[in-house]
């Protein structure tokens, strides 16, 4: 079950992650790597209200797994896209939204896979945690955030590391996006990407 990744409010209906596991493993996938709860993540989604405004924004859920970020972004007021290349962890959100009527009509689900714009944007705000531990999806990355990011809007993405590819800043900037990386204090390194064009003159990021 997948109440780990629920905010406290949140139903869990029965047997759906084990019907979305199930499905998986039917289709070959025995070890999926949505079904973990990843770390940084985590640790994003604990801190995400006091880094953005939630209420009112139009969030994607990138790689979304179970659903981690989204669940909390829906949980402050956002309308969130939950996009994933697999078709598993959707309908194990899908379930859980059928079971949590009150979130669903501000959120949708959708199969996306990177290089392609997100479908229903621009977006204002793109979440992803632990999504860049595949250096050679970087670049597609990278194009999906620029092409579906509101010209106002910015993503940001954890990784559980200190240390990125040297390489991201470049891919960052080949797609028109400039990007900020910081330590935090929760355990995770926070990249923040924006439009090229939006960057202040002095290179800051600006707050929502």
């Amino acid at each position: 079950m997948a109440d780990d990744a629920l905010p406290p409010s949140w139903q869990a209906p029965p047997f759906a992650w084990d019907a979305a596991l199930a499905a998986a493993a039917q289709a070959g996938d025995q070890r999926p790597t949505w079904a973990y709860t990843w770390p940084a993540g985590q640790r994003l989604a604990s801190v995400l209200p006091s880094l953005v405004t939630l209420t009112g924004r139009r969030v994607v859920d990138l790689g979304c797994g179970k659903g981690l970020l989204g669940l909390w972004a829906l949980e402050h007021g956002a309308t969130v896209l939950f996009a994933d290349a697999s078709p598993h962890p959707l309908a194990w959100i899908e379930a859980l939204l059928a079971a949590n009527p009150q979130h669903a009509p501000r959120a949708r689900t959708a199969i996306h896979r990177w290089g392609a714009v997100l479908p229903g944007g621009p977006w204002e705000l793109i979440l992803g945690g632990d999504i860049l531990y595949r250096p050679e999806c970087h670049a597609a990355l990278m194009t999906t955030i620029a092409i579906s990011l509101h010209p106002h809007g910015q993503a940001l993405l954890a990784d559980p590391r200190s240390g990125l590819e040297e390489d991201l800043p470049h891919l960052a900037a080949a797609a028109g996006l400039t990007m900020h990386s910081q330590r935090h204090a929760a355990g995770f390194t926070l990249l923040r990407l924006e439009r090229e064009e939006m960057a202040g003159a002095d290179g800051a990021a600006p707050a929502f």
